[in-house]
């Protein structure tokens, strides 16, 4: 029995373009892209400067920095040092969290 999130697709930029486009009349839908790419630089720009991205009710996406450790090389198996680097981590909100838990147990969202 194949799982349910094989058959589950990635919303993609295009979709949130479209759904933008869709939600607000008398946009373009070039205007819609542009809107949907600038919330995206903005995101961007930020984390690459080292500030937090908190978007109220949804999550903080946030540099973070990631210690040094040791390591295997998977193709010698040989250890190695793995040096230390930044990674990047989304904590969700509360309610984010509640809405995704809620609709995936199978209870009706209303």
């Amino acid at each position: 029995m194949a799982d349910d999130r094989s058959k589950r697709r990635s919303r993609t930029k295009a979709d949130l373009v479209d759904l933008v486009y869709k939600s607000h009349g008398g946009i373009t839908k070039h205007e819609a892209a542009e809107i949907v790419e600038s919330i995206f630089q903005t995101m961007k720009s930020s984390l690459l400067e080292g500030q937090a991205v908190k978007i109220q009710n949804f999550g903080v996406f946030e540099v973070v920095p990631r210690q040094g450790r040791m390591g295997v090389d998977p193709s010698s198996g040989e250890r190695i040092f793995i040096p230390p680097r930044n990674g990047l981590s989304f904590r969700p909100a509360n309610r984010l969290k509640q809405a995704v838990f809620k609709r995936g147990s199978g209870k009706d969202e209303n």
